[in-house]
């Protein structure tokens, strides 16, 4: 093989070395918290070639009820944003996601879970410091599904110092009528630690109920928050979440707020999210190349 040959089988091989890297997912790291007096569990994505002397937009990722930060749906999302990273279709990104148990990302009406002000005031503060995430609210992201999707909603409009994109997969926000007629089992299992024990139907839809839930959230706060901030909303015809997402999409629309909304056809499952996720990477890639230029 001549010298001509060679170069071109190096370069080649120097290419396809460089496209195919993919990043690092490090598991079951720590913070330990003041707050919750615990420590916090979290998985993160470090993109190919990951440079402390540069920085990244950030992406949090908040799992579901009964998820963790090791869920494979969590783990699921890494390996695509991964592979459109290496692909050179998605920018470099960082992605990091907590384990917020079955705290919905609130802080509970007991004050013995207050995981929202551990995530604002210990949580992305130590990420800041151990890693090298963006300075730029409208370079972070907050996706999150179901319990995650409430939670995305949530700290998007209650702390939009942080927070520039919001993206909600089937977020499980409720209607006052809804959480009134909930059947009590269901209240018990899901609601019952956030809002109170032993209430009545009516009692349900408390001051924490109201401060915690987007719908309300948005119909309340200075509607210039809302439009500083990009939203993505997705959710499926046949799940109990769709008509709350869809009065939030209509509010949006009375304030004219831009936003992107999606009805996916299915059930509140994972085939229901799978369906509208290239659209919701599509719609942050976007607003992270409009941010840059």
């Amino acid at each position: 093989m001549n010298q001509k040959h060679l170069l071109i089988v190096f370069t080649l091989f120097i290419n396809i070395s460089i496209f195919g890297q993919n990043g690092k997912i490090v598991e079951n790291q720590i913070v330990q918290s003041k707050v919750l007096n615990r420590g916090v569990k979290y998985n993160i994505y470090l993109p190919p070639n990951y440079d402390t002397k540069k920085t990244y937009p950030t992406i949090y990722f908040l799992h579901g009820f009964g998820g963790n930060n090791n869920s494979l749906r969590t783990k699921g999302i890494f390996k695509q944003i991964d592979s459109l990273i290496v692909k050179e279709l998605f920018p470099k990104t960082i992605i990091i996601t907590p384990n917020g148990g079955k705290s919905w990302y609130i802080d509970d009406y007991a004050g013995k879970e207050k995981f929202a002000t551990m995530f604002i005031s210990e949580f992305i503060p130590e990420m800041k410091k151990r890693y090298a995430l963006t300075k730029s609210s409208q370079k972070t992201i907050v996706m999150g599904l179901s319990m995650g999707g409430f939670g995305a909603l949530r700290f998007t409009m209650l702390n939009p110092e942080e927070f520039g994109i919001c993206v909600s997969f089937m977020g499980a926000i409720s209607t006052k009528k809804q959480m009134i007629e909930d059947l009590e089992k269901y209240y018990l299992r899901f609601h019952a630690h956030l809002y109170g024990e032993n209430l009545t139907p009516k009692e349900r839809t408390n001051e924490v109920y109201f401060n915690n839930n987007a719908l309300y959230i948005a119909e309340k706060i200075d509607v210039g928050i809302l439009k500083r901030k990009k939203w993505f909303i997705q959710t499926c015809d046949d799940d109990f979440h769709s008509l709350p997402n869809s009065e939030l999409h209509i509010l949006f629309h009375q304030k004219k707020i831009e936003h992107e909304f999606r009805v996916t056809n299915g059930k509140h499952n994972k085939t229901c999210v799978d369906n509208s996720m290239l659209d919701a990477l599509e719609f942050i890639k976007t607003n992270l190349i409009e941010e840059k230029q």
